[in-house]
């Protein structure tokens, strides 16, 4: 399999390394079977215009890091298969491993307190939040997941996580920390008021799950911390995208040979 690999991220270092310990090869444009565009960045969409994608085979697999947009309007217009590889169920399930070891390592190094015993509210019980809980569980916190519907509750509270409601999170104890996971806004700046000086960490993508700026003046060490596997995991997270776009590439050469 050969293919291009345009590079804005360390992730894809190691991408590129490990697909080339699986025998495939990158260089020129010609005759490729698949293309990694940016994780993040814009195209170049001069150089990478309407010709370049009509011209590709109708068979060249096109990936990126997150979805985007230009990417996505070429490959329907040119009736390409379009992957972007964070956010496959699989990648992501992955991913989850060293995102939550990132938030780990921030709580430990800027905290004066253990996770033991502390409280802590996971906002939000998706593939991130159920396994940041899992291993804040493990190392002793008392742990809370903030859920939307029943079936969220339900899982929750099979894995003995408690669940929680927006309408009931400040009738308790006030917790130590809270994590948002959820790229919605759930969090007014008046509800923040009554999180008791608490550590606020926000993981997702945009419109993120609070007002950080709002929250840092409440909580001075608050962060909003995104890509964390591209930061604290950065040779596994490239080897978790290079794993997904081998099985892709190698499942479609199969099922078109």
């Amino acid at each position: 399999m050969h293919g291009i690999i345009i590079k804005d991220d360390r992730r894809y270092d190691y991408c590129e390394e490990y697909l080339k310990n699986k025998g495939f090869t990158f260089g020129g444009e010609e005759s490729i079977d698949f293309a990694i565009f940016p994780f993040m960045s814009d195209v170049d969409e001069e150089k990478y215009d309407d010709d370049f994608f009509a011209g590709l085979k109708k068979d060249v697999i096109i990936f990126s890091g997150i979805k985007n947009a230009y990417l996505s309007a070429q490959c329907e217009k040119n009736m390409l298969e379009y992957h972007a590889v964070i956010t496959m169920p699989c990648v992501a399930t992955k991913n989850a491993i060293p995102t939550s070891e990132g938030v780990i390592a921030y709580l430990i190094s800027n905290r004066k307190q253990t996770i033991a015993n502390s409280r802590i509210l996971v906002v939000g019980y998706g593939i991130c939040g159920k396994d940041l809980c899992t291993r804040l569980k493990a190392l002793g916190a008392n742990v809370s997941a903030l859920v939307r519907n029943r079936e969220k509750e339900a899982a929750a509270y099979a894995n003995n996580i408690t669940p929680l409601f927006i309408d009931n999170i400040f009738e308790g104890e006030a917790f130590d920390v809270i994590i948002n996971t959820v790229p919605s806004l759930v969090f007014s700046n008046e509800m923040l008021d009554k999180t008791n000086n608490a550590l606020l960490i926000d993981i997702a993508s945009k419109p993120y799950g609070f007002d950080m700026e709002y929250a840092k003046k409440l909580n001075k060490d608050s962060a909003l911390l995104q890509g964390i596997p591209g930061k604290h995991a950065v040779q596994t997270a490239g080897e978790i995208f290079g794993n997904y776009i081998k099985t892709k590439s190698l499942q479609d050469k199969k099922r078109g040979s």
